[in-house]
This record gives C-alpha cells, sequence and structure tokens, in this order.
C-alpha cells in the first residue's frame, strides 16, 4: 500500500470532520488525531488526574483491536478496487503484553484486470485473482472480525477507505467505528525517523517483516508498530 512523505494528507482531511481535537467537558483529555471516534459514537471519559494532552484513550490497554491492510489495484477508491484483504486481532494483557489473537486473509476478485503498476507493486496478478470471491462473497467473513473493535492500519484514510467503498457497492454502511492510524501516532511516539512508511519504519525500529506488499503481513506489521507508538506514549497517561 502506498505511503505519503508528509504522514497521510487525505487522513488528515477525514479527520478535520471528525473528532480532532475534541476535549471532555472537564478540558482535561484531548483525542489525539491519529486515533478518530466518529461523531456520536460512546467513549469513557478519562479519570480525574488524566494528563493534559494524553495521546491515546486512557484505556487503550484494555481495548480489543483489529490490524487491516489491503492491496489494491490503484489508488482511487471509487475507480480501483480491493486486491487483497489481512486482518490480525490483537490485545493486550493485564501486564500490557501484546497478545496476537486470530488472523484471516483473502485475495479478492476485483472484476477488472489488474494494471501491470499495482502487480509491480504487491506481486498479484490476474491469474491468482482469478478464482478468488468477490468482496461481496467475504463480507459475511470480513464484518465479524471488524465488529466492535478499533481497527488500526498504516496511513488508515486508504485502507478504510477502500473498505468503505466496496461496503458501498454493496449498499452496506461502513464496518468502521473507532479508527487509528499506526503511521501518524508513530510520527507523535517518534518524530525523528527518516521514514514513517511501514518497511522501512519497522526496519529501523527492529521489527520483523514478512513479506512486503501482502496485506496479512502489513497488517501484522501495521500492529507491531502501533503496539510500539502505543507504549512509547503512554507515559502521558495515568
Amino acid at each position: 500500500m502506498p505511503y505519503t512523505s508528509d504522514g497521510a494528507p487525505l487522513w488528515s482531511r477525514i479527520l478535520a470532520t471528525n473528532n480532532t481535537g475534541t476535549q471532555s467537558q472537564e478540558g482535561r483529555y484531548r483525542i489525539s488525531q491519529a486515533w478518530v471516534i466518529p461523531p456520536g459514537a460512546q467513549r469513557v471519559e478519562p479519570p480525574a488526574n488524566a494528563a493534559l494532552g494524553c495521546p491515546l484513550p486512557y484505556d487503550w490497554e484494555r481495548r480489543r483491536y483489529v490490524a487491516i491492510d489491503v492491496e489494491t489495484t490503484g489508488l482511487e477508491p471509487r475507480n480501483d478496487r480491493v486486491l487483497e484483504v489481512g486482518i490480525q486481532l490483537f490485545s493486550f494483557d493485564t501486564e500490557g503484553a501484546l497478545v496476537r489473537e486470530d488472523s484471516w486473509s483473502s485475495l479478492v476478485n476485483p472484476a477488472m484486470p489488474i494494471p501491470a503498476s499495482s502487480t509491480n507493486i504487491n506481486g498479484i496478478t490476474d491469474l491468482e485473482v482469478s478464482q478468488a470471491p468477490f468482496f461481496g462473497q467475504i463480507v459475511d467473513q470480513l464484518s465479524p472480525l471488524l465488529a466492535s473493535r478499533v481497527a488500526v492500519a498504516h496511513n488508515a484514510a486508504f485502507d478504510t477507505g477502500f473498505i468503505d467503498a466496496e461496503y458501498t457497492r454493496l449498499g452496506l454502511n461502513s464496518p468502521f467505528s473507532e479508527v487509528a492510524d499506526s503511521l501518524l501516532l508513530l510520527r507523535q511516539a517518534n518524530p525523528n525517523l527518516l521514514s514513517y512508511s511501514l518497511d522501512k519504519a519497522a526496519f529501523v525500529l527492529g521489527i520483523e517483516r514478512g513479506r512486503s506488499h501482502r496485506a496479512l503481513d502489513d497488517a501484522i506489521t501495521s500492529m507491531m508498530l502501533f503496539a510500539y507508538s502505543a507504549r512509547a506514549m503512554a507515559g502521558a497517561c495515568p
């Protein structure tokens, strides 16, 4: 999946219409721009001793998460289609250790030819997806994996945008509620990295990588970068 050099301008525009800089009534707590809670969604208020400017929801270690990545035919959700979806469920135990739960992935028949420019990046060919299910055929498997969890993705606007577009084509509502962007969290947690792309950031931080530009491996790396970033910033939270 592609990344921009300055962080994710598309996601920034989405953030501008959501809870960017939302504060509680007491004014003690500010939701990070990298963590979006849709308008009207319920959230637990922080305790009285929560630090001003806490970059994470104070109960982030008790949340349930789903890391997601998609490979696609191109960059535009309106015209391009999903080729592969990778899902990694995870949470944290009572001592803060990362707990990897179930994982799932599927190639997807995009019902269109795959451009050479896409195959050059992810290696997925027309032949590979010719017998794969169409997106509508994986929704019943995908939706329960996304339900009631915080979605985590690296440059989240890209992945959630493509999933939303596929759901819209099927006449379905977005499956996402709360979304955390591991790219923007990483920029806050470690502002001195030379690159925040998934591959390069993982390499510099010593995070083991699988096969680049394949959905499940990239979802797992997003999970690891999220865990690194959350732990690095947790000192600002009670």
